[in-house]
């Protein structure tokens, strides 16, 4: 095998790979969505900070790819694209500098991840779409500890996400918003939408 044909061939040596250093509250969640199910990322670790994983193998191509990287910017605190050898040179030029890059290099007993270059905080993250990772009780859970909930409770949703991103910081909305996806249950089910209490 000269390189890595499959999405879940590098899936599987990433999740390994990031394993290890998980905390006992800290999320992996496959096929995260972004901007209302407009951009998907592979994988996304939640623990002290929010980052997104872009898998790019062999088979796959990179036609979508500047679209992710600005749907993973409006949220992520860090990224990383994880790629192969056939897409290393034209994924450069493709990724702000603050992404990351790992390479995924076939051995005989699987897959090594090698870091080509070390993700960096992404100093462009937008309120408005951290807001809009929130179910609708968890933003008006934020706007009634804010004291802002008077009159929203009846508005759309996209009237809350904006409101509670006017009126907190990005840091502080970030904070919130890993709290409420680690506080959910069944957190893919909209039917489990039973709101974040923190602040």
């Amino acid at each position: 095998m000269l390189d890595v044909s499959h999405d879940h061939q590098v899936r599987a040596a990433l999740k390994a790979h990031l394993q290890p250093k998980l905390g006992s509250d800290d999320l992996l969640v496959d096929e995260f969505g972004l901007a209302y199910g407009a951009a998907r990322a592979d994988l996304a670790l939640v623990n002290g900070h929010l980052e997104g994983f872009e898998i790019k193998a062999a088979r796959d191509t990179l036609t979508r790819l500047p679209s992710q990287v600005e749907a993973y910017g409006h949220v992520f605190e860090m990224a990383s694209i994880v790629t192969t050898r056939s897409h290393l040179a034209e994924v450069r030029p493709l990724l702000p500098k603050w992404w990351g890059i790992m390479l995924a290099v076939p051995r005989s007993h699987g897959i090594d991840l090698l870091v080509q270059r070390q993700p960096r905080s992404n100093p462009r993250r937008s309120a408005q779409h951290l807001a809009r990772l929130l179910w609708r009780d968890e933003t008006l859970a934020a706007l009634s500890v804010l004291g802002l909930d008077r009159g929203l409770r009846s508005k759309p949703k996209l009237v809350l996400f904006d409101a509670l991103a006017a009126a907190m910081p990005v840091d502080e909305l970030a904070d919130y918003v890993r709290t409420c996806l680690k506080a959910r249950g069944d957190w893919r089910s909209a039917k489990a939408q039973s709101g974040c209490d923190g602040s």
